[in-house]
């Protein structure tokens, strides 16, 4: 395997930033806690650098002062100051710094740089894969921007977070709240009877929506996309049962007075209805049998151009793994798993329809979630389960049918039941008649 090299280009790295950032460290004892959260060990370059903030952070978590005699002796209880030059050079360094004022800028320096070497180590890794005559491309894709977002993500988590810090946004969270008292705090699902358990669903949520077949929950999935897209939040459509028209079918339908039969069979077009959809925010790939790997690699590409707030998946066993997996169980395991990865890589909320098994029955009993179809990992990866059915009994022909729902899970809030109408003709969900907040 031959590489393209250019060896008229060297190595990203400033020598002098990473002298700044230590002869400050030497000079004053409280520059270390300036620094400490922003670059590590392995970000000098140098390695006699690499050697000498070793030994100073090792001072930090002893909790011993940081000075030039205390680092001297750690250099050498650990046999390594001759590797570093010498006293001599720890000398220099501290002569170099007149004042650590500028150390933490000196420090961003020193890491911008390692994120640079990153990237080419990156790069250089991607390359070598394309070199090797890969069989599995999605697989090779999918590597390829994990690498990628691994460094674009590295920088916004580097930094560590002062309980303080987060008290004060935790404040400014509740003085919003009390400013704002009816609206919920998460992303809202369009349904307050949802919205009551749930206080809106939480980017990096795995939300899980499970029901019997006919009972409406790709309706509702597609209804949660309809209202964020309304509030202006892009939403990403995965569906691997119905194709793009269909879906667009079901939009105008949930938009419009006319049923979906005649906007699918063409007798009625609702001009209003379509001009309504044109500017949402919505966007829908209908892959049949996609792999997750495929649906990862679209949604990063999706969220590199406009920031998504919701991904919905219709539905988690028509996902593939893209593998001979023997074992059906592992391998919705893997699936949950991934999607609960991408919600937190991406910061969005993953919402994944889910079947029911057949031990759910149809004799209108709540479901549990044992019932979960194929596996208990969709219970465990998630956030949320919310659960569906119907009433044994048939709704007279051209009523809305009462269907019930449960927030069976909620990692962070209280279970409970709740109802809502469903207009099969026009696949819409909406909400019981009552104002006063509470579900019904």
């Amino acid at each position: 395997m031959t590489l393209d090299t250019r060896t008229d280009r060297r190595v990203p790295f400033d020598e002098a930033a990473e002298q700044q950032v230590l002869g400050g460290l030497l000079i004053d004892r409280d520059a270390i806690y300036k620094v400490a959260d922003v670059i590590a060990r392995e970000d000098f370059y140098i390695a006699r650098h690499q050697r000498i903030y070793g030994a100073i952070y090792e001072l930090l978590q002893r909790r011993e002062r940081i000075d030039l005699l205390t680092v001297q002796v750690e250099l050498a209880r650990r046999e390594e100051l001759d590797r570093i030059g010498g006293a001599p050079y720890l000398r220099e360094l501290a002569d170099g710094v007149p004042t650590a004022v500028e150390v933490e800028r000196h420090a961003h320096a020193v890491k911008d740089r390692a994120i640079l070497r990153r990237l080419l180590g990156a790069a250089t890794a991607i390359a070598a894969d394309a070199y090797g005559e890969p069989t599995d491309m999605p697989l090779l894709l999918d590597r390829a921007e994990q690498r990628i977002f691994a460094l674009r993500d590295e920088s916004a988590n580097a930094l560590l977070r002062h309980i303080q810090t987060a008290l004060q946004d935790n404040f400014q969270h509740l003085t919003e709240r009390m400013d704002r008292p009816y609206e919920v705090s998460g992303i809202p699902s369009g349904f307050r009877e949802i919205d009551f358990y749930t206080e809106g669903f939480t980017a990096g949520d795995l939300v899980v929506l499970a029901a019997r077949p006919s009972v409406g929950k790709t309706s509702l999935g597609l209804a949660i996309a309809y209202n964020v897209a309304r509030r202006g939040h892009p939403a990403l459509l995965f569906s691997l049962e119905m194709d793009s028209k269909q879906i667009v079918s079901r939009f105008l339908a949930m938009n419009s007075h006319s049923d979906l039969l005649a906007l699918r069979t063409g007798n009625v077009f609702d001009t209003e209805a379509a001009t309504a959809l044109q500017g949402l925010p919505i966007l829908i790939d209908d892959t049949p049998g996609i792999s997750i790997m495929e649906l990862r690699t679209k949604a990063r590409r999706a969220t590199a151009h406009d920031r998504l707030a919701v991904i919905v998946v219709d539905y988690i066993q028509l996902v593939r793994t893209g593998e001979d997996e023997d074992n059906r169980v592992q391998e919705i395991a893997t699936i949950t798993r991934n999607l609960k990865a991408l919600a937190r890589e991406l910061n969005v909320v993953v919402i994944g329809l889910s079947q029911l098994s057949r031990a759910a029955g149809d004799a209108g009993l709540e479901p549990k979630l044992s019932t979960l179809r194929e596996g208990g990992t969709i219970e465990q990866d998630s956030d949320i389960v919310i659960m569906l059915w119907k009433d044994k009994d048939e709704a007279p022909p051209g009523a809305p049918r009462l269907i019930h729902g449960s927030v069976a899970k909620n990692r962070n809030g209280p279970t409970g039941i709740f109802d809502l109408l469903f207009a099969a003709e026009q696949a819409r969900f909406f909400s019981k008649a009552r104002d006063d907040g509470t579900p019904v």
